[in-house]
Formats: structure tokens, C-alpha cells, sequence
């Protein structure tokens, strides 16, 4: 006996649903908190830092007339970065407008806000790069220079920091996460401590795996036979356990410590497959001295339809401003 089944009818409509998922790493916590700064008028922003001469209590002999002078500009320096530009071209063709697709009510609109968000994952891995500071000549492009590059020890090849204001190398950490200690951790902020002379509130912008080694302060490891084991000072009362550290109070220094995917990327890269070293990547960021500085805010621009369809771009440029590395940090070691 025939049957009319599902599988040998022609006919039926298909059932797509009418939602559109992406699932990518989209937090970009460096661009969301550092402080927009001046506007930047030119494609090349600088600014100037100062440091206070060495400490002199010796004494002035009773009488002694002034015979000597200090020039009080001398500590100062200048640097600065280049300003890069952000940009993502779209197009829609007039048939696929004109469509019904599931989940998008409309491709151009679409096409405008994804290509905004996906701009704002791309200036959140440039200023979280190594990238240094590049100027166009007709053959490369701007690049702004990153934090990788800003928080270093040595000079950098281009523009390079004046060597008072570098950061010092006991402020940048190589140890592998899995041996980061608490004490370790204390170290970097304590030369930060010796820089700067005073207790600040800090954010570190933290790789998942450097996220996990600070979380493990607060268990204390003992052993059974070959097992691991944590010991968690909890109050039962609240019916949960909390393995996670989000403010660290020490010493020396508040910090913040917020998730970051965008740490130490190379250009290209996904973010969701990370290496070891950038998992293990975190800046130490003082809220003072760094910030953005916008020559052309996030806008979307559309061209002439010449027939194909509706094609457009979304673009902005800025740089990022550090005002002085001496006063920062950095884990850079390896997961």
C-alpha cells in the first residue's frame, strides 16, 4: 500500500526559523573604559611628560648666597603616536534587498550595525597589540601604536620612548601562569608602587588564563596522596561558593581585573582560538594615563548605487594615548 510520507512528497515548505546567531567575542572592555581624550587634529598627536629631579636634603650652609641654578625643563620629554583608520566596506545586491532572508529584516541595515561591531573588535585587538607605530607612505598604512609596544623596557624602534619614561622591567612579569604566585603579582605593583609614590585603583585588562591564576588567590592548595586539593574560605550561609577575583585589594593598590580576549593578538587572528602567550597577556592600566584620542568618530557613509546594489562603509581613526609607561604594568608570560 502507498503511503504519502515526508520523504517521498514534493512540496513542503521549509522551516527556517526566524532568528540569526553569531557567537564570537565581542567584549571590548579597553575601548568601553579608557577615557576619550582631546580631539586629534592631525594624523600624528603628541604630548609631554616630566619627571621630578633626585631627592636633596644636604642642607644650605647658613649664609651661603645663591651661586648655582637648576634648569627645572630639563626631565622633560615628549612622544606621541600615529592615528589609524578603521574601516569596513559592505554591499548588498538589489535581489537580495528586495528578499525575505529569516532572521534580518533588512540586509543593508544589517550590513551597517554588523560592520560597526565588527570595526570595534578590531580597535579593541590594535590597542591591546604589540603593533608598533607605522606612517603611511602610500605602501603601508597608519598604525596606531598598542600597549604591547607602549609598556616595554627597552626603546622602541620608531619614536621610541625617551629611556626615563620606559617602564621599568620589574613592572613586566614573563612568568607562565601556572606558576604566577601571589607574591609575584604583588611585585609588579609594588615597582609600579616605587614609580609613582602613591596607592592608585588599577584595571587589569586580564587573558583568560592569567583571569583563572589570579582567581586561585583566594583558595589555599593542600594534597591528598597525589590529588590536588582547595581549600575556600566561604560563608555557607549564602548556599553558593565563589571562586572568582574581580578586585584585588593589596598592598599597594586597588585593581580591577576584567576578562580580555584581546590581548597580544596578531593581525588577522580569532580571538576565540588564542595562543598560550596571549591568554596569558594583561596590561595594568592606570586610568590616568591612558585614553583614546578620536580624529574621525565611528560613522557609516554610503555610495552611489551604480547598478549592483546598495554597498557602503563604515570607518572611524584614532590613536591610543599613553601619557606616561613609566606608571604601567604587564603580565607577558605564557599559559
Amino acid at each position: 500500500m502507498a503511503t504519502t510520507t515526508t520523504y517521498n512528497v514534493q512540496g513542503d515548505r521549509e522551516d527556517l526559523t526566524n532568528f540569526l546567531t553569531i557567537l564570537e567575542p565581542e567584549d571590548c572592555p579597553k575601548t568601553s573604559t579608557f577615557a576619550k581624550t582631546t580631539k586629534v587634529t592631525n594624523t600624528y598627536q603628541s604630548w609631554q611628560a616630566d619627571s621630578l629631579a633626585a631627592v636633596d636634603f644636604s642642607g644650605v650652609l647658613e649664609g651661603q648666597d645663591v651661586q648655582a641654578f637648576n634648569n627645572e625643563a630639563a626631565n622633560r620629554a615628549r612622544f606621541g603616536n600615529y592615528v589609524q583608520q578603521f574601516r569596513r566596506p559592505w554591499m548588498v545586491s538589489r535581489l537580495q534587498e528586495a528578499s525575505d532572508p529569516a532572521g534580518v529584516s533588512s540586509e543593508v541595515a544589517n550590513s551597517k550595525v554588523k560592520a560597526m561591531r565588527e570595526i570595534k573588535r578590531s580597535i579593541e585587538a590594535a590597542i591591546g597589540s604589540d603593533n608598533d607605530m607605522q606612517a603611511d607612505n602610500g605602501v603601508v598604512p597608519w598604525k596606531t601604536r598598542g600597549l604591547g609596544s607602549w609598556i616595554k623596557a627597552t626603546a622602541q624602534s620608531v619614536n621610541p620612548v625617551p629611556s626615563a619614561f620606559l617602564t621599568p622591567s620589574a613592572s613586566i612579569d614573563t612568568t607562565a601562569t601556572g606558576s604566577l604566585t601571589e607574591s609575584i603579582f604583588n611585585d609588579v605593583f609594588q615597582s609600579i608602587f616605587q614609580v609613582n609614590g602613591g596607592r592608585r585603583n588599577y584595571t587589569l585588562f586580564a587573558g583568560p588564563s592569567l583571569k583563572r591564576a589570579v582567581s586561585k588567590f583566594q583558595r589555599v592548595e593542600g594534597s591528598s596522596g597525589t590529588t590536588k586539593t582547595y581549600q575556600v574560605m566561604q560563608d555557607a550561609t549564602e548556599g553558593k561558593v565563589t571562586l572568582n577575583v574581580s578586585v584585588y585589594d593589596g598592598d599597594f593598590h586597588t585593581v580591577t581585573i576584567i576578562p580580555d580576549m584581546f590581548n597580544g593578538l596578531l593581525d588577522g587572528a580569532d580571538p576565540s582560538t588564542t595562543t598560550n602567550t596571549q591568554k596569558a597577556r594583561g596590561y595594568v592600566i592606570d586610568p590616568a594615563l591612558v585614553g583614546l584620542g578620536t580624529m574621525l568618530g565611528m560613522q557609516a557613509d554610503e555610495l552611489e548605487d551604480q547598478g549592483g546594489g546598495r554597498r557602503g562603509f563604515v570607518s572611524t581613526a584614532l590613536l591610543l594615548v599613553c601619557k606616561n609607561p613609566k606608571g604601567l604594568g604587564k603580565f607577558a608570560g605564557s599559559s
